[in-house]
C-alpha cells in the first residue's frame, strides 16, 4: 500500500528574486538575491494564516464589516508575508534582516514586486513539493 505522507510538502522554499523587468536580482557579489519562506504545509504558515483570519474576525466584530482600504490590505498582506518569511538571502532592508525588516520591505511600494513574487510563491504548493 502506498504511504501518502511520502508526498508531504517541504516546510520551506527559497525563491530567487527578479526585478520589475523580469531580470534576476543579484547582489554586488554577483550572487542571486532570494527569500526563504514557509509554505502552506508548515506550522508557521498555518499560524500566520490563523492570525490573519483572527484579525479579520476582530475587525468585523469591531466595525461590523470586513472591507479593507487599499492601504489596510497592503499592511495586512505585509504582515502575513513577514510571518511566513524565514530569511532574506544576500540582501537586507535598510540594513536589517529580521522580522521587522521583512514586514517593512513587503509594505514598501517602491519594491512591491518582491511582495508580489513572495505572495505567489507561498501560495503555490508545487514550490514545496519534495524532490523525487
Amino acid at each position: 500500500m502506498f504511504e501518502i505522507t511520502n508526498l508531504a510538502a517541504k516546510e520551506t522554499f527559497t525563491l530567487e528574486l527578479f526585478n520589475g523587468n523580469d531580470e534576476p536580482l543579484v547582489g554586488d557579489d554577483g550572487k542571486a538575491l532570494s527569500v526563504t519562506v514557509y509554505g502552506p504545509g508548515s506550522k508557521a504558515y498555518t499560524k500566520a494564516q490563523a492570525s490573519r483570519t483572527q484579525r479579520m474576525l476582530d475587525r468585523m466584530a469591531k466595525k461590523g464589516k470586513i472591507k479593507l482600504s487599499a492601504e489596510e490590505q497592503q499592511r495586512e498582506n505585509a504582515e502575513f508575508l513577514a510571518a511566513c518569511t524565514v530569511s532574506f538571502n544576500g540582501w537586507a532592508y535598510k540594513g536589517k534582516n529580521d522580522a521587522e525588516a521583512f514586514e517593512a520591505a513587503y509594505n514598501d511600494p517602491t519594491i512591491g514586486f518582491i511582495a508580489e513574487q513572495v505572495g505567489k510563491a507561498i501560495s503555490d504548493w508545487a514550490n514545496f513539493t519534495k524532490d523525487a
